[in-house]
């Protein structure tokens, strides 16, 4: 598995698999994150073309698991080179 290309992360007893391509296809079903009403939840961004999306939506969206970590759903992102962001002030 070459950086950036893929990136596999657990969540419960399930491997899953994150692509690029599946990153954007989630994307396009997903509205993007409101910065006019953020959610207090949602803390770490993900920016996928022009439009920021929460991580883990993206994440779960894009493979269908539930309950994925932040940390893990930034740093798959970050590892397929999909710049991360968080507001000020959050903790990891």
């Amino acid at each position: 598995m070459s950086a950036g290309t893929q990136a596999a992360f657990t969540a419960g007893d399930v491997t899953y698999l994150l692509t690029a391509d599946t990153v954007r296809a989630a994307a396009a079903c997903l509205a993007p994150a409101d910065s006019a009403d953020p959610h207090l939840n949602r803390s770490w961004y993900g920016l996928v073309g022009t439009h920021l999306y929460y991580v883990v939506d993206l994440v779960e969206e894009a493979t269908g698991a539930r309950d994925v970590k932040v940390k893990t759903a930034r740093l798959s992102l970050a590892e397929l080179r999909f710049p991360v962001f968080a507001l000020p002030g959050t903790r990891c």
